[in-house]
């Protein structure tokens, strides 16, 4: 089985702790994340890309999964879970009505007071627009690395409160609370 991200791995006890059984992993790729929390005793449902998912569908161990989705369902899939992933998806995201339309499908599929934990690549806070970086920071909203304070404003204005977040080398792993009512 291919590894898990780091931050599942480091967060998977907490999970336990505040008992998020129901979990949605967002963007989920190969199913490491959602594979790996499986085997671990937590109920999860994984999303991707339409090509994904035909992909998934013959993977051998898909059928351990609640359910395997196309992201357009989620608009109305209104899971209720108790946790979504993304780990590494949202550095891929485009443009801002996709990750508009990305954070409001993580709202509408998680309870209320439910976790988000996020996963991105990330940059130095000293680290500004017009360095020799520029291309791989981007300075026009499309930032591909982010600190736990770009987070923060993209999460706010959705309800989310950081709760704890970590920095690796080359990556940086949050948790957010959704608090008080969905929009």
């Amino acid at each position: 089985m291919i590894k898990p991200a780091t931050s599942i791995i480091r967060y998977t006890r907490f999970f336990r702790l505040i008992r998020a059984n129901r979990v949605l992993d967002y963007g989920t790729g190969s199913l490491r994340n959602a594979l790996y929390l499986t085997e671990q005793g937590f109920t999860v449902y994984a999303a991707d890309v339409p090509e994904q998912v035909k992909v998934l569908r013959a993977h051998p161990k898909a059928m351990a999964l609640e359910r395997l989705l196309d992201v357009s369902e989620l608009v109305q899939s209104d899971l209720g879970v108790d946790l979504v992933l993304s780990t590494y998806v949202f550095n891929i995201i485009e443009t801002r009505a996709q990750r508009k339309q990305y954070l409001e499908n993580v709202v509408a599929n998680l309870r209320e007071e439910g976790y988000f934990l996020i996963e991105v690549n990330s940059r130095p806070d000293d680290l500004r627009c017009g360095s020799t970086l520029q291309h791989y920071m981007d300075c026009d909203d499309k930032a591909r690395s982010y600190t736990h304070d770009d987070l923060d404003r993209f999460l706010l204005p959705y309800n989310f409160e950081r709760i704890c977040h970590y920095y690796s080398t080359h990556a940086l792993a949050a948790v957010y609370r959704l608090t008080g009512r969905k929009f």
